[in-house]
Parts: C-alpha cells; structure tokens; sequence
C-alpha cells in the first residue's frame, strides 16, 4: 500500500505533511513517486485564500476518473472551514482535524485499509518523516488566538496550544547531532509562545546554545508580540539568522483597527527602527494586503510611503479576497479587482527598487550560503540573510553550508562564485614562507600553516617557524597545541577550514603554506575524517623501515578488501593504504568518499632545482644550529617542557638527530652530517609524493586541476592575479 500526500499553503502545512507521513508509514504505508501508483491520497487544505480552497475542489475530477480504474482512498485535513469540510465530504473518503492526526489509524481501520495497528502518540509528539535531510521545520505551537478580521486560522487551527520546551529542545538537539543545517522554528503566531515556564525568547535562546553548525529561523511573528526580550536575543545570538519577517498588512491605522492588528503603524516602525540598531544588516520581509474592504486611495497612498521609508527586502502581497466565516466576508468588498492588481503593482515596482539597491550593496562580500539545489553546473540556495542566490559548480553541494563570494545581483536574488584559496607547497628549504608573506602583502592576504610540526608551541627553530619574516601578515596554525599532546589530521583539517572561513569573511585571501603533503591533500580532496576516531601515531617512521612484504603482510591483516585488488609492486601505494588505516582509524576500503570542498584552489608548487635545494638545505640548518639554538630548544623542551626523548626524536628530523647528539649517541659532526643527508632524502620523498599523490588525487582530476610548477616569482604573481581575475 502506498500514499501521497499534497500539501497546500504554508510551511506549517509542509511540517504537517511530514508528520502524516510519519503516520502512515508507521501503520505500513510506503511513499508513492506519483498519484498514479497511490492507494491512499492526503490533501492538507489552505483556506488562507478562496483560490486555494478553489483549487482542492478542482481535485474531485481527477479523484473520481482515478476511482474508475481502480480502489482509491482520499483524507483531507489541514486548515479547513466547517462549511467546506461538509462540501468536501461528499468528494473525500475521509476528512480529519489535523489536531486529531493520532486518530487517522482508527479511522483507517474503519474504512479496512490499514495495513498496520501500531498506535500513533498525540499531534504534538508525532515524531516527523523529514522531506529534507538539511532542512527541518519543528512547530512549537499550533492555533491563533488573535481573530484578525480576514483570516481563518482560529477556526481551522483552533486557539493556541505550546508544546513543551524540553520536547523542542531535545528534537532540536537530535536533528542538529544528526547534521540537519537549518531549523525552523513554526507557529502561526510563533513569538506568543509560552508553555507556562519558557516563552519564546528563552526558548530561542536555549535552543540557540545547542552547539553545532546550523542556522535557527521561526515564523511567523506579530508585532504586537515582538518584544524588546526577542530582538535582543536574535541579536546576540550565535546561530538565528539575520533574517526577520514581519507582517504589517497596511500602512494605514484605519485599516489595521478594521483588520483588528492591535498595534499602529508608528509602533511598527518603532520596532524597525530597534531591530536595524541591533542588527544593521538584517534582511526584513513582511506582507501587505492590497483593496481590504473599505481602503481608500490615500490609504493605500500610506503603505506605499511605509514601504518607501521602511525599504523592505521582500514583501508578499496579497490582493484581499473574502473567506466566509471571517468577520471582512461580512464589509463591502468595495475595491475593483483592476484596482487591487494596480496597487499590487505599484508596491511590487517599489519594492524591486529597495530590493535591488539593497542586493548591490552586497556585491563583493563573502556570504554564508545553504545549497538546497544543484542543476546545469548551478548550485542553488539561499544566503544566511535569506536572500536567493545561483552560482557555478562543478560538483552538487546540496546540503552543505559554504561560503559564496557575491558577483553579481538583481532585485530578486544574487549570483555568485566559490571564493578563492592559493595554496603554496613545496619541500623543505624552498622558500616557501618567505613567498607566501610577499603574496599575502601583494593580495591581501592571511597565511594558513599546513605544517604538521608548526602546530606545536616551543617547537620554533626546528620547525622553521621564521616569525621575523611574518611581520604584520596574520600566520594562522602555528602555535595551537602542546608538544605533550598528539595533534591530529582531522584537528587540523578542521581548524584549518575554520580560519579559510574567517578570512574570507574578513575579505581576505587564504594562502596554504607548507609542506606536509597529507594536511595539503586531506584539504584540497576533502578528506572525510572523524576527529572523535581519529588517532595519529608516528607511523610514517615505522613503515618506511618495514619491507614491501612486511607491508603487504599487515595491509592483508587489516584491510583484507584492499588487499585483494591493490597494486601488489607498488610500495608507495601499499603503504599509503596502511597509513590511511593507523591515521583515520578505518580500512582504505570503508572510508567515507571525499566530500569536496567548496572552494576554487589554485595550487602552486615550489620547483627548486635539486642543487639549489641542496645548497639552501645546508646553509639553513648551519643557521639554526649555530646562530638560532636548535640544540638548546630542544633542551628546553626536554627540561623545563617535559617532552621525552622518544618523543621529540619522533617528532621530525631536526628533533630526532639533535635528542641523540645530547644523549651523547653522536657526535656534533655526525649530527650535522646525518641531519644534513637525512633532511635531502626527506625533500626527495616529498617531490615524491607531490608529484604523484596529488597528480593522481580524484580531487584534482574531477576538477580539472593540478599543480603548477613554477621557480620564478613573477611568473607566480602573474599566475595569481589571472586566478583572482585582476
């Protein structure tokens, strides 16, 4: 048996949707992909509007040409008037009380099409069958208690009704832990929430210090319940969105007295004028009803000036028609219909005037961004400020939360394009923080450290850290953990996709400096690691000394599935796929696929002859040792830090062949000369596996890219700025 459900009107309808689908799935119905193969179809009615009503009744013909073919159930629910139920009782099998949703099994029973007797829990506790796997919609109340004079909603919804807080906070918790990016708070008046110890500031505000990364919306406020508490909260918030909508339905106190708003068109502007204080760059929305019985023209003439002097965002505007059961059925709908689609126009051209001023303003600007769609090389989505947004892709970001730098825009949404990363790699002693500070001068730039030594405090002269060199140039990465701690891949990866972020906000370039080739690659190709499983071990060491059928001995040990198919001669890849396994605490086999991150990178290696290279590596380490105090950082290390000596020789070259000269193992010349060849075998493996990791990196081939070798720092800049398009 399988259903489908329709739903119209709002997003509370779509939330609702997601709760009949939980429902009867739970009885043992099974999602249809069309109305063509559904036993059982669910409308979720609208009656904000005749058009929408209009609109279910046009259903009886498809309803009753599909029951000529063959058995068909219809349940209708959802917002619905007491007059339609009764007509539309006579074209639905089944019409239900939202509120009632628990009983739709019982009532199923009765018409013998329940495949299921599992029992459903009451409205408010049934838990949803989300549509989306990054968005949630989570109501925290149900009803109206306001009675304004042309809505139905307290006679379809009933009079207000909160869930509980903790109930909230906890679904909360659990769709954030289960990677959900965006939550949206729903009521129909969501702001008068209380449950009679939170109201819905405190609410906000306990669900906003749920950590993680997701936005936190709700909808939809009254202004006359859009306290001072509220907008301070949203203000001072880590995850509500700059984005408010705020329905003020006339510029006219007449009007909003016959509409029966309770408040006036000043204290609407007041509460404007608080929010933009505490939140200059908020996005503000609103609706507006056009021809409300009895609206003049120098009525209207006043909402026009409303929207000329509160310069909204977006508006929904709505031409006024009557619902029955409302007390506005009962005015004289006294305005043409010509009329109202005049002044529909009319504010729709003022609106896309401040709307498209607004949107020039952000050309330029790093912006966070939700994808919800992917077609044609596009990503679509919305900004964190709620604005509409396209922008190329090669790959399907769906779901992901990234940044998009603004190029271009119109009065009803953006374009734009991934923001930019450089990323300078090369073998030790190339001369690749002295370049990375010239670029990040030259462009304005901020350097990211993919070292895996730079990371450790005290750890200075042996790691290369040249902070004269630095200057002024912000040098992220270095100095962020103890010598005594063990600092991981997925530490870094994180880290370091944090401080790309925050220079892009900042308006920045992000320049990734160094050489560890594993930091570089698990960024550029999107390494999928668990920073909770994670444990790194100073394996790289141990393997290099192991023989190719050592390797291949333990590789069939822990990942018999990799084993089996890779390249038995190839030693580098053999132990590539071990270190894979001791580094990310998974088999190669099991690992998660590459979640590609959503930058344009533009990767420049440091191609240094082998000479040069050789002459730099001597004179620098002739520098550190009798002019910088390599030996006695490392005795500081040791005595007033606390590192042992098995762990300072396991963390690189320099602290290895030093902790032996003072054990008194070597001698100063045979340290010099073994850490003088050592460090050139070490630039060797690194060329290595430039050349060959991130050659052959799915990464790089999906999108086009490679490394570009250059020695020339004018061929460098001049590949830059073709890469930022200046």
């Amino acid at each position: 048996m399988k259903y489908k459900i329709i739903a119209f009107g709002c997003q509370f309808n779509i939330a609702d949707a997601e709760k009949v689908a939980a429902v009867l799935e739970m009885v043992g119905y099974q999602k249809a992909e069309n109305e063509k193969e559904a036993d059982l179809i669910m409308v979720l009615a609208c009656s904000v509007r005749q058009t929408a009503i209009d609109r279910i009744y046009g259903l009886k013909k498809r309803f009753e040409k599909i029951k000529k073919s063959r058995p068909l159930i219809t349940v209708l629910s959802g917002c619905v008037l007491e007059s339609d139920k009764v007509k539309m009782a006579k074209f639905f099998d089944l019409v239900i009380d939202i509120k009632d949703l628990a009983r739709l099994q019982k009532k199923l029973t009765k018409l013998k099409v329940l495949v299921s007797s599992k029992q459903a829990v009451n409205y408010f506790e049934i838990h949803p069958s989300y549509n989306s796997k990054f968005i949630a919609y989570v109501p925290v109340m149900n009803g109206c208690n306001n009675f304004c004079s042309y809505c139905v909603v307290p006679y379809t919804r009933g009079r207000e009704v909160s869930r509980s807080a903790k109930l909230i906070i906890k679904q909360c918790e659990e769709l954030i832990v289960n990677g959900y990016k965006e939550i949206v708070l729903l009521g129909q008046n969501v702001n008068s929430y209380s449950d009679g110890k939170t109201n819905f500031p405190k609410l906000l505000k306990t669900i906003d210090q749920i950590p993680g990364n997701y936005w936190l919306s709700f909808a939809t406020s009254h202004p006359k319940d859009m306290s001072d508490e509220l907008i301070k909260v949203m203000a001072l918030s880590q995850h509500v969105i700059p984005y408010l909508h705020l329905p003020v339905q006339s510029g006219d106190n007449e009007i909003l007295r016959k509409m029966n708003r309770h408040y006036t068109v000043s204290h609407y502007q007041s509460l404007i004028k608080k929010v933009r204080q505490l939140m200059p760059n908020i996005t503000l929305s609103t609706d507006v009803i056009v021809g409300f019985p009895g609206e003049t023209k120098n009525q209207f003439l006043k909402t026009l000036s409303l929207f000329k002097k509160l310069k909204f965002d977006m508006a929904y505007i709505a031409q006024y028609s009557p619902r029955l059961g409302t007390v506005a059925a009962k005015m004289a709908d006294n305005v043409s219909l010509k009329e109202k689609k005049r002044r529909q126009l009319v504010l729709t051209k003022i609106l896309g005037q401040t709307a498209f001023e607004h949107n020039k303003s952000l050309v330029g600007k790093n912006m966070p961004v939700l994808v919800d769609g992917y077609k044609d090389g596009f990503c679509f989505g919305r900004t964190k400020n709620f604005k509409n947004i396209k922008f190329t892709s090669a790959v399907d970001l769906t779901g992901q939360l990234v940044l998009v730098k603004i190029t271009d825009f119109y009065a009803w949404g953006l374009v734009g394009q991934l923001p930019k990363v450089v990323v300078i790699l090369g073998p030790t002693s190339s001369g690749k923080t002295k370049l990375a500070v010239k670029l990040a001068k030259k462009f304005n730039g901020e350097i990211i450290s993919a070292d895996s030594r730079q990371v450790y405090r005290g750890m200075d002269i042996g790691t290369g850290k040249d902070l004269a060199e630095y200057g002024l140039v912000p040098y992220h990465l270095i100095d962020v953990a103890s010598p005594k701690e063990q600092f991981t891949l997925a530490q870094w990866q994180k880290l370091a996709l944090e401080k790309i972020n925050n220079v892009l906000e900042r308006g920045k370039l992000p320049i990734i400096c160094g050489g560890t080739g594993l930091y570089i690659s698990a960024l550029v190709s999107g390494y999928q690691l668990s920073a909770a499983s994670y444990k790194l071990s100073p394996i790289r060491k141990r393997l290099n000394k192991l023989t190719l059928k050592q390797l291949l001995l333990k590789l069939k040990k822990v990942d018999p599935k990799t084993f089996k198919i890779i390249d038995k001669n190839n030693r580098r890849r053999v132990q590539r796929a071990l270190e894979i396994y001791y580094e990310t605490g998974q088999p190669k086999s099991a690992r998660q696929a590459n979640r590609i991150p959503p930058y344009n990178f533009l990767i420049i290696g440091l191609n240094v002859s082998k000479d040069i290279l050789y002459r730099q590596i001597e004179k620098r380490l002739k520098q550190r040792l009798e002019k910088e105090g390599m030996i006695n950082e490392v005795k500081r290390l040791h005595q007033q830090g606390g590192v042992s000596w098995q762990k300072l020789q396991d963390f690189g070259l320099e602290y290895r062949f030093t902790s032996r000269y003072l054990l008194k193992k070597i001698t100063y010349q045979q340290m010099f000369d073994q850490l003088n060849q050592a460090i050139r075998d070490f630039s060797k493996r690194q060329m290595t596996w430039f050349r060959q990791q991130l050659r052959t990196s799915e990464f790089l081939a999906e999108k086009g890219l490679k490394v570009i070798w250059l020695n020339n720092h004018k061929a460098i800049v001049s590949q830059i700025k073709i890469f930022l398009g200046r």
